[in-house]
This record gives structure tokens, C-alpha cells and sequence, in this order.
């Protein structure tokens, strides 16, 4: 990717940083596992006990031992990037909708229509590591790894939703679906992944459209629903602004003031 040399895993990263001669990889594991922790997705109960077999004997009862591994990247900029991301194919099989919201683009145009008829300011945002703000329901432990550090052999019990359980992204959907209806918004009967809410003369409607944790907000006033956002919510927001790209279309306003978009 770009003439970057990938790892595969926490060894290989280690060793290119030692072949580079930089700390380039670790400074992104580092940077992951900081942002876990201020999420507080796991609970440390302590070194685990394991015997001959290699099963961890003081393991907390009724939980499932699991694996997490880092998936790397580097971005366009040459960020590096590593993203810890949980084995979820050794939980059990999800019977709900397993998904996230995914607005469709045929319902995302209808917004940005309704925005321009109504004169409603259009911002774009996105939540940054949605899935740990929400809670796993699921009983999983795993046991840490030298990506770690000094918690390396401990237990740890997973408690928010993180990349690669089966009912993350359902958990996340719960948890958006609980702050929209909070703040007053309620899903569209066409599309559920198109939220709602009068505006206070009730002659005119605001919107947020959803894509996983992207988020194109149509209001009167975006600023405000963005400090909502990370106020009552804690949630993280990147990128808040005035709509410039948003699910691989860039927008702009022509001469005349008109709203284009270029797929």
C-alpha cells in the first residue's frame, strides 16, 4: 500500500519499526489502545492462571475465552494506523439484525433536496470510534497480549462493543437509536436511517442522515446539535462542519449559491 511495507501482526510491526528506525507502528498501537482505555472497554481482573492445556483456570465463570488481533493500515496522508479488533467469529450467532444504520443515497439526496428548499444549514460529522460507545451484551474475556504492556497475561473482560464481535454493530445502532430519540428526532417510515424532528414553528422538519457513524445533520442550526452531541453524549466528533465530502462525494456551491454535489 503506497510502498509501505504492511504488518501482519504486533511482532512483524515491531520489527519494520526496528528496521525503519522509527516508532512509527508503535506510536499507532499506542495511540489504539490509549483511545480503548479512555472508553473503558475492558476490566482487568488480574493475571490469568493457565494450566498444561493451556486453559485459563481462573477464568470468570460463565465467560467465553476469545482472541483480539491489530489490523494496520496507513492512510493516504501516510498516517499510520492500527485498529484492535476482536475474533468474533468464536462468539455465538447473532438471531438480531447484526447491522449498523446505512442510509440509502437515493433517501441522503432527498435530504440535501429538502435542506436547500427549507433553507436548513447542511453539516456533515462523524463520530469517532463509534462502537465503544456502546456496551457489549455478550460474556467474553480475553487474555492480553505484548501489545499491552504492563497488563500483558492479565484478563481482561470485554464490556463495550468492539470491531469484530457479531453484535457490535447492532449495539451501536441501540445505542444512536436511544440519542436521537433523546434529542427528539424519530426514524423516517421510508427509511430508518433517516432521522426527524419538527422544527419549532412545526412548518418545517430537521434531519440527520446516518451511515454507520457518519452523519450529514440538515438544521437550522447543525452547530448546536454537534454541541449536543458532545456535551450530554460525550460522543467524539471529527470532522463537524459545513458539508465539503461525505460517503465519497464532494459538495460545493456554485456561483449562484446552488448545492453541488460530484459523485
Amino acid at each position: 500500500m503506497f510502498g509501505y511495507h504492511i504488518p501482519r501482526d504486533y511482532e512483524e510491526a515491531m520489527e519494520l519499526d526496528r528496521k525503519n528506525g522509527n516508532t512509527k507502528w508503535k506510536e499507532a498501537i499506542d495511540l489504539e489502545l490509549k483511545q480503548i482505555d479512555d472508553y473503558q472497554a475492558f476490566k482487568d481482573i488480574g493475571k490469568a492462571e493457565i494450566n498444561a492445556k493451556g486453559q485459563v483456570v481462573n477464568a470468570p465463570e460463565g465467560y467465553k475465552k476469545i482472541r483480539v488481533h491489530l489490523v494496520f493500515a496507513v492512510k493516504h496522508d501516510g498516517r499510520h494506523k492500527a485498529r484492535l479488533v476482536a475474533d468474533g467469529h468464536l462468539t455465538r450467532s447473532n438471531t438480531e439484525g447484526a447491522y449498523s444504520g446505512v442510509v440509502s443515497l437515493q433517501s441522503l439526496c432527498i435530504v440535501m433536496f429538502l435542506s436547500e428548499l427549507n433553507a436548513l444549514k447542511l453539516w456533515g460529522a462523524d463520530i469517532g470510534n463509534a462502537y465503544l460507545e456502546a456496551f457489549t451484551e455478550e460474556k467474553i474475556f480475553i487474555v492480553a497480549g505484548p501489545e499491552f504492556g504492563d497488563k500483558k497475561g492479565h484478563i481482561l473482560i470485554i464490556g463495550k462493543a468492539l470491531n469484530g464481535l457479531r453484535n457490535s454493530g447492532a449495539r451501536w445502532h441501540d445505542r444512536l437509536f436511544d440519542v436521537m430519540r433523546d434529542m427528539g428526532f424519530f426514524p423516517s417510515k421510508n427509511d430508518p436511517d433517516i432521522w426527524m424532528r419538527p422544527f419549532k414553528d412545526g412548518k418545517v422538519y430537521e434531519y440527520i442522515a446516518v451511515y454507520v457513524d457518519d452523519l450529514a445533520i440538515a438544521a437550522k442550526d447543525p452547530a448546536k446539535i454537534c454541541q449536543i452531541l458532545r456535551d450530554k453524549f460525550k460522543f467524539k466528533l471529527e470532522g463537524d462542519g459545513p458539508l465539503e465530502y461525505h460517503l465519497g462525494c464532494g459538495y460545493w456551491r456554485d456561483p449562484d449559491g446552488t448545492l453541488v454535489a460530484d459523485p
